[in-house]
């Protein structure tokens, strides 16, 4: 091939492979927005733990149909309840198995979940926290009008993404009582990026920056803006973080960032040795439990 023939290609080269980085950033876009996942039956119940419960259906902020379990508090009634709020791609299952015990604590429990995860309604699409926050305005108003005598104190239990919905609730609506974010994530564009680096290993530029830039066209918002960091520093309620220091989607300076950020005047931050991210409760086992039970009752 001569010279002029090499310069001749080149361009077509390039242009090439930024077409088929833009493809492959546009079905990234998809495996955010609909992971395959996010219909993972729910396997675990109420039931595995000989909790009483009701099965309850309930419409999100802008009316999508969700399904929850109201768990009653196991130390006679209470009015207190805790709402809880399930990682991407998850269902509200796993949550229950690791915070069950917090219905022995004078607590009622609250489980639900987002759109299109579990037993839910499908939106079409799973936002990584934008719409997701509609689903807890709903959990929300249901606790407050449809089991109003549960509903004097209500108190937000969050895991990675669901952390970052219950910490934007809770820095909008001054009623609420306390906070628990476990493994949640410094912002909607860091955590897309170490996802896709650390899992992935694809490069964020121009990966990552395009695919973000589809990800917030698909949405019609800026995701971003309803991410933790810009919203932590509103929360005036006790909260507690929770991240592991093996964990590859949160790093521990970005877990401290959010604690620093923080306005409430009680704040706490544990860091869990060993954990990995959302593994905070079986990896700390019986410490997990009494941490989170102390941080609840003495909220």
């Amino acid at each position: 091939m001569t010279t002029n023939e090499i310069l001749i290609w080149i361009p077509f080269s390039f242009l090439a492979v930024l077409l088929f980085a833009v493809y492959l950033s546009y079905k990234k876009r998809d495996a955010i927005l609909n992971p395959p996942n996010r219909r993972s039956p729910v396997n675990v119940t109420p039931e595995n733990f000989k909790l009483p419960y009701e099965t309850v259906f309930f419409n999100s902020a802008d009316s999508v149909e969700l399904n929850g379990w109201f768990i009653p508090s196991q130390n006679g009634e209470s009015s207190k309840t805790i709402i809880f709020c399930h990682g991407w791609a998850s269902n509200k299952g796993e949550l229950l198995k690791d915070t069950w015990f917090l219905a022995e604590k004078g607590f009622n429990l609250f489980y639900f979940d987002f759109r299109g995860c579990g037993e839910s309604k499908d939106a079409g699409i799973s936002s990584v926290g934008y719409l997701e926050t509609r689903d807890l305005d709903g959990a929300v108003k249901f606790i407050k009008s449809a089991r109003s005598q549960y509903a004097s104190e209500i108190y937000l239990y969050g895991c990675s993404m669901g952390g970052s919905v219950a910490v934007y609730h809770a820095a909008h609506n001054k009623d609420i009582k306390a906070v628990l974010a476990e493994s949640v994530f410094y912002s909607f564009d860091s955590v897309i990026r170490n996802w896709s680096w650390k899992r992935l290993k694809v490069p964020y530029f121009p990966m990552v920056k395009m695919t973000l830039f589809f990800v917030k066209r698909k949405l019609k918002v800026d995701a971003n803006l309803y991410s933790p960091v810009l919203n932590v520093g509103k929360i005036s309620a006790p909260i507690l973080f929770i991240n592991g220091d093996n964990d590859d989607l949160v790093s521990q300076e970005e877990a401290q960032k959010l604690f620093e950020l923080c306005s409430s005047p009680k704040k706490d931050i544990w860091i869990v040795k060993g954990a990995s991210h959302a593994k905070c409760p079986e990896t700390a086992g019986m410490h997990f439990m009494q941490k989170v039970s102390d941080f609840f009752s003495a909220a």
